[in-house]
C-alpha cells in the first residue's frame, strides 16, 4: 500500500469578474491610440509624397492585415470591398518598389493613392470602435497570420501592446 495522502484543495481567490469585464470592454487609452495612428498617418504621407521606404509599405501593409483581421472576426464590418482595393494597391506598388531587387520609392497612381487613403480612413474608424480585447486580439489574429505567410511581424515600431493590455 502506498502512503499517499489525500490531495488538499487550496484556496485562490476568486477574480472580481465584472471589473475585469470591464477593463477589456473599455476603450484603449487615447494616447496609445493616437500613438498607433500617428505612425500610420506618417507612413501614409510617405507614400503620398513618393518617399516611402519598405518600413513605410511594411506599416500600411500591417494595418491592412489588422483590418482585415477586425472584418473577419465581424466587430466592424462591410469594408471588405475596400480592404481588397487597398491589397491590390500595396501588392502593385510593393512590386514597382522592389523591381531592382531593392527598395527605391515610387510615384503612386491615383488609384493607388486613393485606396491607401480609404485605408487609413477605415482602420482609423475600426480602431476608435474597438475595446481593449478586441484591439489586442485583432492584433494578434492579423500578427499570427502574417507569420503563417513565412512573413516577419515587428511590433517595436507600435505603442507598447503590453501597457495596452494592462
Amino acid at each position: 500500500m502506498s502512503k499517499r495522502h489525500p490531495r488538499k484543495p487550496r484556496w485562490l481567490p476568486t477574480p472580481d469578474t465584472l471589473a475585469l469585464a470591464l477593463h477589456h470592454a473599455a476603450k484603449p487609452p487615447a494616447a496609445d491610440i493616437q500613438d498607433l495612428l500617428h505612425t500610420l498617418q506618417d507612413a501614409h504621407r510617405a507614400m503620398r509624397e513618393g518617399v516611402a521606404t519598405s518600413r513605410h509599405w511594411a506599416i500600411l501593409a500591417g494595418a491592412l492585415s489588422a483590418a482585415q483581421a477586425i472584418e473577419r472576426r465581424g466587430i466592424v464590418r462591410g469594408l471588405s470591398g475596400h480592404l481588397d482595393t487597398a491589397t491590390t494597391a500595396l501588392d502593385a506598388i510593393y512590386l514597382r518598389a522592389m523591381k531592382t531587387g531593392t527598395w527605391r520609392a515610387t510615384a503612386l497612381r491615383y488609384d493607388e493613392l486613393d485606396a491607401i487613403a480609404t485605408l487609413v480612413e477605415l482602420h482609423t474608424y475600426q480602431i476608435r470602435q474597438l475595446g481593449r480585447a478586441e484591439l489586442l486580439a485583432a492584433i494578434s489574429s492579423a500578427a499570427n497570420k502574417i507569420r503563417s505567410n513565412g512573413d516577419t511581424v515587428t511590433l517595436s515600431q507600435t505603442p507598447n501592446l503590453e501597457r495596452l493590455a494592462a
